[in-house]
């Protein structure tokens, strides 16, 4: 019960701070299209799979053996298992830094064929070490499950973010400003600004909390087992990266090949990937805190031998990812082309949102899916289907969109995460003793959303001269207006069983 409990908890927390970072940083994504255009925003949009590289070979490997070793560790032990983490991820991410910066003008005209990037990437190099101290103590505290300062990490690095832009657009001169350069230095001296704030957040909160006595042999025991679990865990995570990174620059490259110019093709890039993304990821904060909780849960209840506990979290975690994800994909699909249009001034980010409106019920439940498998030790089959998934997306890239544009990344995508989602589905059915069928997993939730969008569309028809005048308004007021029904109607068709879920966990 206490577990649960916890569980409840920290998932909470981390979904109100990811809903509030998301909401923050999707505004600013608008604010950022606005000012970068489309080009910019396309070229902006490079320099990020450099960035996950580092984060990759760095960092993402040692955060998670930081939270898998912190979980089970003794109490006065824990801090020392951060620091030793700490210590090693720190001294890799500044020497991935350095090369970064010096590299950077082979880095863009080489590898991202955009010399345009070079001054992003020289400023990206100072915040690789920064993201890995934060995300360190990200993997203590998230291993002890305590989820509120990691959250409050994350939303000042999102308030700092934009909040460093604004006040250096209203100091300085407009128009020094005005061209692509200057605004997208800028903008990634305020993502610098975002990860050197949270990092010293970090720093200052925790080292008033622990105090831990420093021991080289037993710090250097610690180094050693760390590294021995983080290297396969960022082997494995470098390589997806590297192959993501590639279909990054791809894509751009594939769009010239299908007739489009270089500013057409980062154009259609940056609208992609820094627009009609943005709107598909902006529920996955839900989904993504869930996904954080379950892999210590799921280590625990393991060893403890609880499979019952397994199975029911498991289940009702498909669950909840089916049913937001089916909400997403009626939101997206219905009301995708206005979304694009008022926000974004952008037709073509309300097409892309149409067509990938159908990606929303396998995407959401991926990430979870994977925290789980992880959970239970089976992190080489996460890779193997991240790694398929990868590949079918770069097939896609190479084979069809020199053929049918950009037409070719969006079915892409959509064959990728259906592949992966279906893996990850035959990957854990041997831990679950199914109780939910397809009705209430899908069918139910189907029906609730035809009803709300229906009955939305019907009340508008009716009430049409009472409407808001506001395109925006009007548009969040129908949005909100069917996800009230939708849940309302999937509570009286009997397939909202959060309730049993929690009578469940009480009982075990």
């Amino acid at each position: 019960m206490r577990q649960f409990s916890v569980f409840l908890k920290g998932t909470l927390i981390l979904t109100l701070a990811g809903l509030l970072s998301r909401f923050l940083g999707f505004f600013y994504k608008i604010f950022l299209a606005q000012a970068l255009g489309a080009e910019g925003m396309g070229i902006y949009q490079l320099i990020f799979p450099v960035f996950s590289v580092c984060h990759a070979l760095t960092t993402s490997g040692m955060e998670t053996a930081i939270s898998r070793f912190t979980a089970f560790a003794k109490k006065e032990e824990k801090g020392a298992w951060l620091y030793a983490g700490l210590f090693v991820s720190v001294l890799a991410a500044s020497l991935a830094g350095l090369v970064l910066w010096t590299q950077a003008p082979f880095i863009a005209a080489r590898l991202l064929h955009e010399s345009r990037c070079e001054p992003l990437l020289r400023i990206l190099a100072a915040a690789v070490p920064l993201s890995s101290v934060h995300s360190c103590f990200a993997g203590a505290y998230l291993g002890r499950k305590k989820t509120g300062i990691p959250a409050a990490a994350q939303l000042l690095e999102q308030i700092l973010f934009p909040a460093f832009i604004f006040c250096q657009e209203a100091s300085l001169n407009a128009k020094s400003l005005c061209t692509f350069p200057a605004r997208g230095e800028l903008a990634v001296f305020g993502l610098l600004a975002g990860e050197a704030g949270s990092a010293l957040f970090m720093l200052t909160v925790t080292g008033g909390e622990q105090k831990v006595r420093i021991r080289p042999l037993n710090d250097l025991d610690k180094c050693r087992s760390l590294l021995r679990m983080a290297l396969p865990l960022t082997g494995s995570r470098l390589s997806l990266t590297l192959l993501q990174s590639a279909e990054a620059v791809l894509i751009p490259l594939s769009l010239q090949k299908s007739g489009l110019t270089t500013a057409e093709a980062l154009s259609m890039y940056g609208i992609l990937t820094g627009m009609a993304l943005s709107f598909l990821m902006f529920p996955n904060a839900v989904t993504a805190s869930i996904s954080a909780m379950l892999l210590p849960v799921i280590s625990e209840e393991q060893a403890k031998g609880n499979k019952k506990s397994i199975s029911s979290t498991i289940e009702y975690t498909i669950q909840f990812g089916l049913t937001i994800g089916i909400l997403c994909m009626g939101i997206f699909l219905h009301f995708g082309d206005r979304l694009g249009t008022i926000l974004f001034h952008e037709r073509l980010a309300g097409e892309f949102l149409v067509t990938l409106s159908f990606i929303c019920p396998v995407l959401y439940l991926t990430g979870n899916l994977n925290s789980i498998l992880h959970g239970l030790g089976k992190t080489s089959i996460t890779f193997f289907n991240q790694l398929a998934s990868i590949l079918v997306r770069i097939l896609f890239v190479v084979g069809f969109v020199p053929l049918y544009g950009i037409q070719g990344v969006l079915w892409g995508l959509l064959a990728s995460q259906l592949l992966l989602c279906l893996l990850g589905i035959r990957a854990v059915a041997p831990y679950v003793t199914p109780t939910l069928g397809l009705d209430v997993l899908i069918l139910k939730p189907l029906a609730a959303l035809f009803l709300a969008i229906a009955a939305v569309d019907l009340l508008k028809r009716l009430f049409s001269p009472f409407a808001l005048n506001s395109g925006i308004l009007d548009l969040l007021f129908c949005i909100g207006t069917v996800s009230a029904a939708y849940f309302v109607l999937l509570f009286l068709f009997g397939a909202w069983n959060f309730l049993k879920t929690i009578k469940f966990r009480k009982a075990h």
